[in-house]
């Protein structure tokens, strides 16, 4: 598979010669980097129905949704236009974090952030880009910790036009619209090195949007092949498509499909079977065309997102409903199976300073546990889903329920966030034995202004599944 990944990027780079439309590649915004300012992104995507429910957001897409918030929400307009001023320019650092923590001795891997924990006293971050044409950005970013060395998010190239832009490199994803989690694809794991296909500006009258990823996860252990267990890399395939069917509903597919890494190889022709055939090519049974449960392509995953932006009298709000799941059931290709249930609830303006998200999520059994690969749907031991997939054992199917609140307030020259999750384990079977308990998860985030300083106090404690506390308390300061 090594040689069909090299293949795929260097495909990558000729479609850039190929490109003769005159239109531009575009920036992204950050995704995890910068609560206080993607808490005015999600505003801004609830006022105008901003038809994408996966991020990064573009920055070309985002600035022509702007405009329609300036007469009635000129507060919010300014914020957001101050901001992305430093995206407009042809060179630029658009983000720089410093950070020191001191914590407890029980360690708490952070809620996406890429594997970092509190076991990390020190942790610093940057991203950055140089424009050097319409067609061409060069993105460079990444993050240190003294627990984990250099993690490379945001180092990548990007070309193409408004209509196909390519990234090569450590681009994130998530696919969700929900704020808090991403039950396929999130933050919480560090981003593969791959390639991205995607869109900058909505096709046609449906705003349709569309998102291609492959890439290879970090070398594991424990891949069964063939009656053997071996160590590789696996790969990562992700899909995305949206579209609006009014101006304020949007409807979206996602898929994933982990495969690969063992000591065998997987053609183009084998993944093409598999995304047209999950059926046969993902489930091993009398009534699949193979019965070797090592012979299955590899771990697959889908989920259907939905997002309504609407208003109660004159408060706005998203409704978003998220159903996830493994490709097909009973050997049907339309049905999911093991599914996870989400259903959000987020409020920019409880009133003219304060916002309020909920969200609900049951997950059934067999999350994030694969029996080809028993390090689960990770990468570098860490889930690259749902945040809660790091709060169980490793490879452990079992379910949970999950609710979520997080209320911000903001003030002159500040902002209060608060935020509290339970989860609650438990396995579908009701007369299963386990020993976790109900976990509780609370983060309390002051950042501020000091003349030229963003600073910022963060607090993280609770007691996890395992009825562990745990206590955390940082200090950051951005540029």
């Amino acid at each position: 598979m090594k040689a069909s990944f090299l293949r795929v990027l260097l495909g990558s780079f000729f479609l850039f010669g190929t490109f003769t439309v005159a239109a531009s590649v575009s920036p992204y915004l950050p995704v995890k980097l910068n609560p206080t300012f993607e808490l005015e992104i999600e505003r801004l995507v609830t006022l105008t129905g901003y038809p994408a429910l996966k991020k990064p957001y573009h920055i070309a897409t985002i600035v022509k949704y702007l405009d329609q918030v300036q007469d009635d929400y000129p507060v919010l307009h300014g914020r957001i236009n101050r901001y992305i001023k430093r995206f407009k320019k042809p060179l630029a650092l658009t983000h720089a974090e410093f950070e020191i923590r001191a914590s407890d001795s029980n360690s708490k891997t952070l809620k996406n952030s890429r594997g970092y924990s509190t076991d990390s006293n020190m942790n610093t971050e940057f991203t950055g880009f140089w424009q050097a044409n319409h067609y061409f950005i060069a993105n460079l970013g990444g993050g240190y910790s003294d627990e984990q060395g250099f993690i490379p998010f945001g180092s990548f190239v990007s070309f193409g036009h408004k209509y196909l832009q390519v990234d090569v490199g450590y681009r994130e994803h998530w696919l969700s619209p929900l704020q808090g989690s991403s039950q396929l694809v999130s933050t919480q794991a560090k981003p593969m090195l791959g390639v991205t296909l995607s869109n900058v500006q909505p096709l046609t009258d449906w705003n349709v949007m569309y998102e291609l990823g492959f890439g290879q996860l970090d070398t594991v252990d424990g891949i069964a092949s063939n009656d053997t267990i071996s160590r590789g890399k696996p790969n990562l395939l992700t899909m995305h498509l949206s579209m609006q069917l009014t101006d304020w509903w949007t409807l979206s597919g996602n898929r994933t499909m982990q495969f690969g890494g063992d000591s065998g190889t997987v053609g183009l022709s084998e993944v093409w079977h598999a995304a047209i055939d999950s059926v046969s090519s993902n489930n091993c049974d009398s009534a699949s065309d193979f019965q070797d449960c090592d012979q299955e392509f590899g771990n697959q995953q889908a989920s259907v997102a939905s997002r309504m932006d609407l208003n109660w009298g004159a408060t706005p709000f998203s409704l978003i409903v998220e159903v996830a799941g493994e490709v097909d059931n009973d050997f049907k290709a339309y049905q999911l199976g093991n599914k996870a249930y989400s259903v959000g609830l987020f409020i920019p303006y409880l009133s003219p300073t304060e916002s309020l998200n909920l969200t609900a999520q049951y997950v059934e059994d067999a999350w994030y546990s694969h029996h080809l690969y028993t390090n689960g749907y990770s990468n570098d031991k860490h889930v690259m889903g749902h945040w809660w997939g790091d709060e169980k054992r490793v490879n452990d199917s079992i379910g949970a329920k999950i609710f979520s609140v997080a209320y911000s307030k903001d003030f002159e020259s500040s902002q209060l966030r608060l935020e509290y999750q339970t989860i609650k384990n438990e396995y579908s079977d009701s007369a299963a034995v386990s020993d976790y308990q109900r976990g509780h998860y609370v983060q309390v985030d002051y950042n501020w202004q000091y003349e030229n300083h963003f600073l910022g106090l963060h607090l993280y404690t609770g007691k996890d599944l395992m009825g562990e506390t745990f206590s955390s308390l940082a200090f950051s300061k951005q540029w």
